[in-house]
């Protein structure tokens, strides 16, 4: 940048106010965590360059040893919230952000931004604005009839960065969950009014508070409230007292979970603009199936088996989104990825290939064993869909190019080759 950094840039429909520490797309504020927040800011400040993943390390975790995946996963975090095209993955080098610098708004024009985006905000349905925008600083809701339980829950979740309400019952913690947005509940089951179990049934009812993810924090011991809870949808059950450091491994694997659900929510209302329960046929889109292979072979701990598993998904989910791709299907050792165009598809093959080659160095640097995988694209017309039961719904991608880029990515993965394509997009490469 020329001269001292401005405290307010504009990117197309991005703004960035770094002395509020705020930012704003298409006039609307969305929340980042302060980690989200200091990345981008380096990207900003050194947009002119590519910027590598030491030096990102070193300026967002100063004096602190992170692993490289942390990064990856706060890059994919941005993207969803800017767009797929404001970050760029620069193979073996690093990230760059790409958009270009517009004109700063006048302090009159910034005061009406805010006008508006309050409005927007008062004329939206409060029930169903998803509070989670890309990172893991979320709206969390604290309901348990134990004052000190609750106070100490609320300032562990401050600290972790969050947005925290409280309510001293369950008719208390049900009437906010109606009126304001959450991402994830805390919920005791012993209260007054209504208890735990009757509030996991009202939710268990009503679609939008199925949205919210909830923990249950309680002190009833046995097999049977928990088992009773998981039928009721819980993600997690937490014995009290609860400890501090599980609560927050808790906290995260839930919060990463719904942000992978809304994710792909999102992902398949851009596909499918009546939204993901009306099917529609896409005529010209190019299918990217990429699997693990030859894992049962191996012999993994169940961790380490977890560990490679999530570190896989980090850089697979990486790959596609910064090629402007969709996920659309999910299964831990394989993924489907939609893109509007070959070439892109093809771009993130490429480097599919390059993040596997880095990450199975670093696993035999570490005494590792390397995986392989294989990756298969096809291009032509899908049926996009969902399949629904009355408490699980799954996204349903059906047409010949599915069935062959699931081929060529077995026949990828047993013959060791980076990547196989069909005709259909060969000849889209052709074109271009």
């Amino acid at each position: 940048m020329n001269g001292g950094p401005a405290s307010r840039l504009v990117f197309r429909h991005i703004e960035l106010r770094l002395d509020e520490r705020r930012v704003l797309v298409d006039g609307q504020a969305v929340a980042l965590g302060s980690r989200s927040f200091d990345l981008l800011k380096a990207l900003v400040n050194k947009r002119e360059r590519v910027v590598s993943k030491e030096e990102l390390l070193d300026e967002v975790w100063p004096g602190l040893v992170v692993e490289e995946n942390n990064l990856q996963v706060q890059i994919s975090g941005l993207r969803r919230v800017l767009g797929a095209s404001a970050i760029a993955t620069v193979p073996a080098l690093g990230y760059q952000f790409t958009l270009p610098l517009g004109l700063a708004e006048t302090a009159e024009s910034a005061e009406t931004a805010d006008a508006s985006e309050k409005r927007q905000q008062a004329q939206q349905p409060q029930h169903k604005t998803p509070a989670l925008a890309g990172s893991l600083s979320a709206r969390v809701l604290v309901a348990d009839d134990n004052r000190v339980n609750r106070l100490l829950l609320c300032r562990s979740l401050e600290l972790m960065g969050h947005h925290v309400s409280a309510a001293a019952n369950g008719r208390a913690a049900l009437d906010l969950l109606r009126q304001q947005p959450f991402d994830l509940l805390l919920l005791d089951l012993a209260m007054p009014e209504l208890d735990g179990f009757g509030l996991l049934q009202e939710r268990a009812g009503d679609a939008a508070l199925r949205e919210v993810a909830v923990i249950v924090t309680s002190a009833l011991g046995g097999v049977a409230p928990v088992a009773r809870c998981i039928e009721l949808g819980v993600e997690d059950f937490l014995h009290k007292p609860v400890d501090p450091w599980l609560l927050k491994a808790r906290v995260d694997a839930s919060l990463n979970a719904k942000l992978q659900r809304d994710s792909q929510r999102a992902a398949l209302r851009r596909l499918m603009p009546g939204g993901p329960s009306e099917a529609r046929s896409l005529p010209d889109v190019t299918v990217l199936v990429v699997g693990l292979h030859g894992l049962a072979a191996l012999e993994f701990l169940p961790e380490q088996m977890q560990e490679l598993l999530s570190d896989w998904c980090t850089l697979m989910f990486d790959a596609v989104e910064g090629r402007a791709g969709e996920v659309a299907q999910f299964c831990g050792d394989s993924l489907m990825a939609l893109f509007r165009t070959p070439q892109a598809a093809v771009l993130a093959a490429q480097d599919i290939g390059e993040l596997m080659g880095a990450f199975n160095e670093e696993r035999l640097a570490a005494g590792l064993a390397a995986v392989s995988s294989g990756c298969g694209l096809a291009r032509g017309q899908i049926l996009a869909c969902t399949a629904a039961a009355s408490s699980r719904a799954a996204y349903a991608c059906i047409g010949t190019p599915v069935a062959q880029a699931q081929r060529l990515a077995r026949a990828s993965g047993e013959g060791g080759q980076g990547f196989l394509m069909d005709e259909a997009v060969r000849a889209g490469l052709a074109d271009q």
